[in-house]
Order: structure tokens, then C-alpha cells, then sequence
């Protein structure tokens, strides 16, 4: 049973406005169901001594996911950046742990 949904980016548009800017549109998947983890001390302690933090480790179907950079939680609206992967041997999920990214930061 899924627990919650996320959104990976799949694209991204580039396109000039009227005065010749650059304007990026990224087109998302969204709907992708997932299931939260809780971060175990050895998540912790990997995170820590690689310098980020294990907010959030979300279980997805493996084949959703193509090497995407982060995630937005769609129940919070949160984005995360996706700091590790694993994925157990003959496994058909794989887990994301991701970092909550600072608020207007790209």
C-alpha cells in the first residue's frame, strides 16, 4: 500500500520571452507512488559524514526512476534533493533519500 505520491522532473523547455530572456519550463511526472521510510542510524550516520542530512527516504517502483537530481513530496509540496539511491539486489523498488532543499533555491 502506497502512502504517498511524488513528482520527478522529466524535461526541461527552454524559451525566450519577448525581450530575448531565457525563461525554463520543466515538465513534471507527477502521481508516482511512494511509500515514506524511516531514516535507520546507519542512514544517519552515512548522511552526516557525507556532509548532508537524511530528512526523507521515499520507496518508489524502480523503473519511475531515470537519474533525476530531486523530488517533490505532491502531499506537502516540499522539493528534496536526492542525495543516495539503493536499490536491493532483485529488487523492483528502489529508495530515495533526499534532502529538503532550502526555500528559493534553484
Amino acid at each position: 500500500m502506497w502512502t504517498t505520491s511524488i513528482a520527478l522532473p522529466v524535461s526541461n523547455i527552454e524559451s525566450q520571452d519577448a525581450a530575448g530572456f531565457v525563461q525554463e519550463d520543466r515538465d513534471y511526472q507527477s502521481g508516482i507512488p511512494a511509500n515514506v521510510l524511516d531514516a535507520t542510524r546507519n542512514d544517519v550516520l552515512l548522511a552526516n559524514s557525507s556532509g548532508y542530512t537524511a530528512d526523507v527516504i521515499m520507496e518508489i517502483e524502480a523503473a519511475a526512476y531515470g537519474g533525476q537530481g530531486y523530488f517533490i513530496d505532491e502531499a506537502t509540496g516540499d522539493v528534496y534533493d536526492i542525495r543516495r539511491t539503493f536499490r536491493k539486489n532483485y529488487s523492483n523498488r528502489i529508495q530515495l533519500t533526499g534532502e529538503l532543499r532550502e526555500h528559493g533555491k534553484i
